[in-house]
């Protein structure tokens, strides 16, 4: 386990590999463990960071400051600590929110944003975080559970990283998902998408029924704006578990292109697992 300290909270990270930085940004459950099967393929090019927010793994869960805008601190906090003077990202929904927030502000800081069945505006999310139900959703009765039914429903092939997104889900404080309810649902990246200039990549899962992505279509709209949006037609609310080599592909191209759009190559389909098939 490793650790830095600021503000005198604790701020749990891991990384793996050598090279230029990615840092990974889990969302509104689970925690940094969930990257492992990505950080491990991206590792072989890349130095890999991932972290823990606060309230979430083992980062520090003192406080009451759980917000999309504490996080971007929190953020580029820790990369001042650490060193680490620019970066790419990769972020899954709240995650995701943060790392297009942190690029709009600093956007000498990160080279590439790669955002991961990420909620645009807030109000996408409404029908499933009204105020009061949120924590109701991740609440410990497993029979009403949606969160935890969702993520049950998900092949992850490593049973240890499974294990694990079911126990930092079932973890989680009312009181940070209450603060993350209120931020989430007040947050509305459009604006700041408008006058981003740092390139995008953002993916969906068609089979996603939290975050759909008819919300982000505008993405692919022609402009100077340098944004794109992937829809993995197979894919539900975790596609780096359910189709973790062709998401690892699909990122490793995002980052080494120089400007023109991603696809989905043939080839892939024909290298993965049944189960990965688009």
């Amino acid at each position: 386990m490793s650790a830095i300290h600021l503000d005198n909270r604790l701020v749990h990270y891991e990384v793996f590999g050598r090279g230029q930085p990615i840092i990974f940004l889990h969302s509104w459950l689970g925690s940094w463990r969930y990257w492992v099967p990505t950080m491990d393929l991206a590792s072989e090019r890349y130095r890999a960071y991932a972290l823990d927010f606060w309230g979430y793994g083992e980062s520090d869960r003192r406080g009451t400051q759980f917000t999309i805008s504490s996080y971007v601190d929190m953020l580029n906090r820790f990369m001042e600590q650490m060193g680490i003077p620019q970066a790419n990202l990769v972020g899954h929904g709240m995650g995701g929110m943060v790392a297009i927030r942190a690029a709009r502000e600093k956007p000498e800081r990160f080279t590439k944003v790669m955002t991961v069945c990420t909620p645009l505006y807030g109000q996408v999310l409404s029908s499933h975080i009204r105020p009061g139900t949120f924590s109701k959703l991740l609440g410990l009765n497993q029979s009403t559970n949606v969160w935890a039914k969702l993520i049950r429903s998900i092949p992850i092939a490593d049973p240890d990283v499974q294990k694990e997104l079911y126990e930092d889900t079932e973890g989680l404080s009312e009181t940070v998902l209450s603060s993350v309810q209120e931020s989430l649902l007040d947050t509305d990246l459009r604006p700041t998408l408008a006058t981003l200039t740092v390139p995008l990549l953002a993916v969906y899962g068609g089979k996603d029924t939290i975050i759909t992505d008819d919300h982000a279509q505008f993405l692919n709209d022609p402009s100077d704006r340098p944004t794109q949006m992937i829809t993995l037609p197979k894919a539900n609310h975790f596609p780096f578990l359910e189709q973790s080599n062709t998401f690892s592909r699909l990122l490793l191209d995002f980052l080494v292109s120089q400007g023109s759009p991603v696809e989905i190559k043939e080839e892939w389909r024909r290298r993965v697992n049944q189960r990965e098939y688009l």
